[in-house]
């Protein structure tokens, strides 16, 4: 049954419930006619009229008053968002999709929602960003920028979780758990909003209870839709092996809905790539939120910064240049989010720095692992095992060390300039790097010490002569 042949009657009989769906578009009047009457098992019009407008006035507020919203089509939007300066795009999906929950419908059925996305690809794909050099009709459109952002932030998060393993697996030897956990099906047919802050209110439950008993846990999770577009988690967790049982009974506690399959919620991650593969497959889908456990909160934009080579608050140079060329490497490394302070532990933070703390290091392995990281970040062994008080800790500096011979390895930069004041006047082919806290070079002084026919004294008597100097020792130089 269609809404045409139930619109008279609701003109006459229900004239205010005929004024709320004039807005709603043709396509939702058919299928909410075409529910009721299936609900309902009548073939009256009168019938399905009368429960169509039962319907309507049962529907929620906010959904019945944005019947003219969500109706719009995307050049609408467009054009409505220029008035207004207000982004309608993504509140007109979230209330398609309140009313798809209501409906029962699945997102594969709604041609409204399947027309509207393609109407907005096909406008990003018309907007031209940068023109090409050789064409006028072709070049970077913003449909190629919003993938190119998709793919960063896709490699951004596979990179983060991938190092999240190797620190806990190869460094904590954490057990790793994938979790599934979905709401009671009470939760299947309200809003997408309660159905979401209700997952996540449980969630939060379960970290609370686990950091009250100081219980470390690293991860991600991912808040994606289902079928029918009720919002459900999968967790990339991972727990020391004695806080394991504890872990899935507060898991249970919080989502009694998964005691009976316990075992498909809880299992343990048996590859890692694979696992965080699966997680970011909808990863591009703007239903889909990803964050990490255990981590600062600014991980994705500090990860970013240092990355593409920018400075970040709390970091410094050595920490950025030995981070980036471990990123570069393409390799998972935990290495690289102790270099970027990126736990929410300080304690764990501290393990990069000159005076760790060993709260989370027990075994001897780890810390050989911590003197690694000594070594990387700080160029100095640091003997951490070694308990003996009376010998100190053996710390060579790689600096230090290659400064002392200097004078057999010529090879050295330096970071002055060959006309600085007080500098000793040797042979040897200086590179003029960089310099901090004095101008550069100028024209002819400018760039390294070239090999050439002069003498030493030759040379040595044109740089005192420059200098205002008298060439007093240049027999001594060239006997040299």
């Amino acid at each position: 049954m269609k809404y045409e042949q139930i619109e008279i009657i609701l003109t006459n009989e229900h004239p205010r419930i005929w004024k709320d769906l004039l807005s709603l578009h043709h396509t939702y009047k058919n299928q909410i006619t075409e529910k009721t009457a299936e609900n309902c098992a009548c073939h009256d019009v009168h019938e399905v009229a009368a429960q169509v407008a039962g319907w309507v006035m049962s529907c929620p507020e906010d959904v019945r008053d944005s019947f003219s919203l969500m109706s719009m089509t995307y050049d609408e939007i467009k054009e409505q968002q220029r008035i207004t300066g207000q982004k309608l795009t993504r509140k007109s999906n979230r209330l398609r999709r309140n009313l798809r929950r209501i409906l029962n419908i699945r997102p594969e059925d709604d041609q409204f929602q399947i027309q509207f996305d393609k109407d907005k690809i096909d406008s990003e794909k018309s907007y031209i960003v940068r023109y090409d050099s050789k064409s006028d009709n072709t070049g970077w459109t913003a449909y190629d920028a919003k993938q190119k952002n998709l793919r960063k932030r896709y490699a951004v998060n596979r990179s983060i979780a991938e190092h999240i393993d190797d620190s806990s697996v190869n460094f904590l030897n954490y057990e790793g758990l994938f979790l599934s956990l979905t709401l009671p099906s009470e939760y299947h047919g309200c809003s997408y909003e309660t159905a979401k802050n209700e997952i996540a209110r449980r969630w939060t439950n379960i970290h609370k209870r686990l950091k009250y008993r100081n219980i470390l846990n690293l991860g991600m999770s991912i808040i994606e839709l289902q079928r029918d577009e009720t919002p459900h988690y999968h967790v990339q967790l991972y727990v020391a092996r004695e806080h394991r049982e504890l872990l899935e009974s507060v898991i249970i506690e919080q989502f009694p809905n998964e005691h009976d399959r316990r075992n498909d919620a809880v299992k343990d991650i048996w590859d890692a790539l694979g696992c965080i593969g699966y997680c970011l497959k909808d990863s591009t889908k703007t239903e889909t939120y990803i964050s990490f456990i255990g981590l600062t909160r600014d991980i994705k934009s500090r990860y970013d910064n240092v990355y593409n080579g920018k400075c970040h608050k709390d970091l410094s140079d050595w920490r950025i240049s030995k981070a980036r060329r471990m990123m570069f490497e393409n390799k998972p490394a935990g290495a690289v989010l102790l270099m970027l302070r990126g736990f929410s532990d300080e304690r764990l933070n501290s393990l990069s720095a000159r005076h760790p703390a060993f709260y989370h290091v027990q075994t001897d392995i780890q810390k050989l692992q911590i003197t690694y990281i000594h070594c990387i970040h700080f160029c100095a062994f640091n003997h951490f095992n070694n308990k003996s008080k009376e010998q100190k800790n053996n710390s060579c500096h790689r600096i230090k060390k290659m400064a002392v011979f200097s004078r057999f390895y010529t090879f050295l930069r330096s970071l002055v300039y060959v006309y600085q004041e007080s500098n000793t006047f040797v042979f040897y082919s200086w590179e003029c790097e960089k310099s901090r806290g004095q101008p550069p070079p100028r024209n002819e002084k400018k760039g390294l010490i070239s090999h050439s026919k002069q003498t030493i004294s030759d040379i040595s008597a044109d740089w005192h002569k420059n200098h205002g100097y008298q060439a007093i020792g240049a027999e001594s130089h060239e006997n040299q």
